[in-house]
């Protein structure tokens, strides 16, 4: 660690941790925002998809690459139109 540190200039690491910063920043903000206007049945089917952006996000983290297997997403069931509650029309 100390070869990284003495081979890139100080103001090039600051600049990387403040890009870090506010990336995280950015996604934290995006997800609290999303998760609190989201109405508490639509959550089970906001989630894998905000897991999604949340990782390809992760992308730009230096830690975020790696030798990872191909994931497989379960569906997720579509709602019935029926069920708990009024029907339209």
């Amino acid at each position: 660690m100390t070869d990284l540190a003495s081979a890139v200039p100080a103001y090039v690491l600051l600049a990387a941790l403040a890009i870090t910063v506010v990336l995280l920043t950015v996604v934290s903000i995006v997800a609290r925002t999303v998760a609190a206007k989201a109405r508490p049945e639509d959550l089970p089917h906001i989630l894998p998809g905000l897991g999604q952006v949340l990782a390809a996000l992760a992308l730009f983290l230096p830690w975020g690459r790696g030798t990872r297997g191909p994931t497989v997403v379960p569906p997720v069931p579509a709602r019935s139109e029926c069920r708990g509650g009024r029907r339209r029309g």
